[in-house]
C-alpha cells in the first residue's frame, strides 16, 4: 500500500491538475490507497505542486547561468519551455547542474539551441557555473 500511495503522489505532484488527478488515482486505487488519498486536501497538494515546480526551476536556473539568462530575456519562451519540459521529462536530478544539463539536453532536442545561446544544435557542452569561485 504504502508504494501505491508514494507512486501516485509523484504522478500528483507533476500533474498541472493535482486537485482532478487525486480524483483519477482514488479510483483506481486499492482501498487502503483510495482512504489516504482521499484525506488529502487538494489545496494542500496544489501548493505542494507549486513548491516541487519552484524547486526544479530553481535549480535549472541556478545550474546554468545561460537558463538564467534566457529567462531573463525571454520569459514567456523560457516558461513554455520549462512547462513542457516539466511535462516530458521525469525528476531524477538532485543538483542544480544536473537538472540544469537535463533541461539543456530536453531543449537541444526540442530545437531551442538559439534560445541557449549556441550555434550548433545537439552539442553537448557543460553548463556554464552560475556562481564562479
Amino acid at each position: 500500500m504504502l508504494k501505491d500511495l508514494q507512486r501516485a503522489l509523484v504522478r500528483i505532484l507533476r500533474s498541472p491538475s493535482p486537485a482532478e488527478e487525486i480524483l483519477r488515482e482514488a479510483a483506481s486505487a486499492d482501498e487502503a490507497t483510495r482512504a489516504a488519498l482521499e484525506r488529502a486536501d487538494p489545496d494542500g497538494l496544489l501548493l505542494s505542486r507549486l513548491l516541487v515546480l519552484k524547486l526544479r526551476f530553481e535549480r535549472i536556473c541556478r545550474g546554468d547561468a545561460r537558463a538564467a539568462r534566457w529567462f531573463e530575456r525571454d520569459s514567456a519562451g523560457f516558461t513554455t519551455a520549462f512547462r513542457s519540459y516539466d511535462q516530458e521529462v521525469p525528476q531524477r536530478e538532485y543538483f542544480p547542474r544536473e537538472e540544469a544539463m537535463s533541461f539543456r539536453e530536453w531543449c537541444l532536442e526540442q530545437g531551442h539551441a538559439v534560445e541557449w545561446g549556441d550555434e550548433i544544435s545537439g552539442t553537448r557542452t557543460p553548463p556554464a557555473p552560475s556562481n564562479p569561485a
